[in-house]
């Protein structure tokens, strides 16, 4: 009669030792999944860098640039995705950028901005084909047509496309010492419609 309640106790010690062992065996790569860096978010910025650009090669050919970033697909983590291309025109000269001057370019307006370099997504607004360069003339998109001038701007009245190329926001990549890239506000917008509206809005 004496010893009942000590098989009892080591019943219940043995429970308790097995459901620990169990929640460390199944917790540990949770919290370690949960802390590993590459899964933090990061600080938040619409911007990101164009890779193949360098502002001292542009010349008034446009140029396309590609935008990458971290995508996570249910348990899968890809670093280094494409989520996008641009298309990077030089209008006009490099301006100084030395000391505070590279901050007060990027606090510039768009407008102001451009006066310097355009950037186009390279998706066609009327059916979100991929737009290609046409030395010399412009741009086209092989889908169905489309023909833009190199500001974008649709090249005649009989163009499927219902606006011109969708531009994007950009700045200078401040981080870099030589201030010779770009960071753009990369986005899809909706197509075969006349309105610049940002997709699924």
């Amino acid at each position: 009669m004496e010893q009942e309640p000590d098989r009892r106790s080591i019943l219940g010690w043995a429970t308790c030792g097995l459901g620990a062992i169990f929640t460390a065996i199944i917790g540990v790569p949770i919290v370690c999944y949960a802390i590993d860096p590459r899964h933090r978010l990061g600080p938040k910025s619409n911007f990101k860098l164009v890779e193949g650009i360098k502002l001292d090669e542009l010349t008034a050919e446009p140029r396309q640039g590609v935008i990458r970033d971290v995508r996570v697909d249910a348990w899968t983590l890809y670093p280094n995705d494409v989520i996008g291309r641009v298309w990077v025109v030089k209008v006009g000269d490099k301006p100084d950028l030395t000391g505070d001057k590279l901050r007060a370019f990027n606090d510039n307006t768009m407008a102001e901005k451009e006066k310097y370099l355009r950037v186009f997504t390279t998706i066609c607004p009327h059916l979100g084909c991929s737009v290609n360069s046409e030395p010399n003339k412009g741009f086209a998109c092989p889908c169905h047509g489309a023909e833009f001038k190199l500001d974008g701007s649709r090249a005649n009245n009989a163009n499927p496309a219902l606006r011109g190329m969708d531009t994007l926001e950009w700045e200078i990549d401040d981080t870099d010492p030589d201030s010779n890239r770009i960071k753009v506000k990369y986005q899809n917008f909706a197509t075969s419609i006349e309105e610049k509206k940002p997709a699924g809005s």
